[in-house]
């Protein structure tokens, strides 16, 4: 079973600062990181190194930054298709304070040049045994095409619409999971209570729903049940990219036969592990801890059910 991931890549800058900025005040930073990221590369990332098959399909510029991106891919034995667009490479500004607080501005028009047409040989190539994992970070036109083709080729779908940047009312009748985080859950659901909220994203067409809760978890919400899975209490000290990692590992266990109540407590664990370290994805947990995570949730699930 492949993964297909077509979304978004970007430089990360990340800054180590003693608190988030307040409006007009400059900080001074104890440290400056450089890494790959973009939620989209992040996602196809954590996926290959929980073991899935991965294919990953975004746009970069033409200029050095590109080439710390396919560095990153190149190391992580990922199946890239990357598509070269005039300009420069997107880019993330990070701050980070102590305790994992982050604040991050992206720009996204390498992102934006990405067209329905770009993706579509890659999309011929799924079948019903496979999935195709989506972000927010692409145009409604590119996303609605990429999710209508993954649904007449029979594929699994999951998608994680952040950051939220349009409305997805008609397109959840083609999405099998949706990732999403509090806010965005009450956003798009219209409702405070997460479950409620995402039994009115389940009304308008999706088939599943799991919110992301951070220290207190996840939920994975279909019309038939909720069920919690909670999480470990570590010391956090950097939650760029946790979500990331969640889907990530979600989308692979999926891939790999899981039931969605199993898929989510493994990515809970993984999350939790990835906010006690800075960066993006070379601070990603490695393949061999996500094989430990993923083992560990599945005992503490059965001795649950026992």
């Amino acid at each position: 079973m492949t993964v297909l991931v077509i979304g978004n890549a970007t430089v990360d800058f990340s800054f180590e600062v003693d608190h988030l900025p307040a409006p007009g005040e400059t900080l001074l930073a104890h440290s400056r990181l450089i890494d790959a990221g973009g939620k989209g590369l992040n996602q196809a990332v954590v996926a290959r190194r929980a073991g899935a098959t991965v294919v990953y399909l975004a746009a970069v510029g033409t200029d050095a930054n590109a080439q710390v991106i396919r560095h990153r891919l190149a190391a992580e034995g990922l199946d890239d298709q990357l598509l070269v667009r005039d300009g420069p490479t997107d880019q993330s500004i990070i701050y980070l304070a102590p305790g994992g607080e982050n604040m991050i501005v992206s720009t996204a028009d390498r992102a934006a040049s990405l067209r329905p047409a770009d993706a579509a040989l890659a999309l011929e190539t799924l079948g019903p045994r496979d999935a195709l994992l989506m972000q927010g970070n692409l145009g409604r036109e590119t996303t609605r095409s990429c999710l209508a083709a993954g649904r007449r080729r029979g594929a699994r779908i999951v998608l994680n619409p952040a950051p939220i940047a349009f409305d997805y009312g008609d397109l959840w009748s083609c999405v099998d999971v949706a990732v999403v985080n509090l806010v965005e859950c009450r956003g798009l659901g219209g409702k405070d209570d997460p479950v409620e909220a995402a039994r009115r994203l389940i009304a308008t067409g999706a088939a599943a729903v799991v919110v992301t809760l951070g220290k207190q978890g996840a939920l994975a919400v279909t019309s038939e049940a909720v069920r919690a899975a909670p999480a470990p209490i570590v010391a956090a000290v950097d939650a760029t990219g946790a979500g990331d990692v969640f889907c990530g590992v979600l989308v692979a266990a999926l891939a790999d036969g899981d039931s969605l109540a199993d898929a989510v407590p493994s990515a809970v664990a993984a999350a939790s592990l990835s906010v006690t370290r800075r960066g993006t994805s070379s601070a990603f947990p490695s393949a061999a801890e996500l094989a430990a995570l993923r083992r560990g949730a599945r005992l503490a699930t059965a001795g649950r059910i026992a």
